[in-house]
């Protein structure tokens, strides 16, 4: 009980601090779950974190409980595998990344610059933005990564892959 109260009291410090700070936070990147989800380290805290303002295939793969959108995704993959361990090119385990938000169990993270993980993904097709996105800050950077995937008919935008998913996708 005592651990969960310290793990919800790191939660909001950890939040309160990027929420309200204009400057980034530097966190250590521990593990690679997949191209949305990775494990970091603050403070000598380890937490999960998922790419903010979009939804990823991978996200769709563990929510769905239909079938054929899960074969799907793996058929992809499986023609695909340099997209699926992406996050393995951009990022690298045990090195500090700057995040400027964390809502949600959602981090923002700068790989490249400025440039998000988030914006990566969606620029190979591997993420939609979400219906509910309305970061005035990453709003721009975020539609223009998008399109550059639905213009070269990447990942999700091409029409021979993961039809059976589009209902999961497209509706969040």
């Amino acid at each position: 009980m005592m651990y969960k109260k310290s793990n919800i009291f790191f939660l909001v410090m950890l939040c309160s601090k990027l929420l309200f700070s204009k400057d980034t936070t530097l966190i250590l990147l521990l593990n690679i779950e997949s191209n949305d989800i990775q494990r970091y380290t603050f403070n000598n805290y380890s937490f999960n974190c998922s790419q903010y303002g979009i939804i990823s295939i991978d996200e769709v793969y563990t929510e769905t409980k239909n079938e054929n959108c899960r074969r799907s995704i793996e058929e992809f993959y499986i023609k695909r595998p340099d997209l699926k361990y992406f996050a393995y090119k951009k990022l690298k385990v045990m090195q500090f990344y700057n995040t400027k938000f964390f809502k949600d169990g959602r981090c923002s993270i700068s790989v490249s610059g400025e440039k998000t993980l988030s914006e990566f993904l969606l620029e190979e097709g591997l993420a939609k933005i979400r219906k509910d996105f309305k970061d005035r800050e990453l709003q721009s950077y975020f539609y223009k990564a998008q399109y550059k995937a639905k213009y070269y008919k990447k990942g999700i935008w091409d029409k021979n892959n993961l039809k059976e998913c589009s209902g999961e996708i497209f509706s969040q």
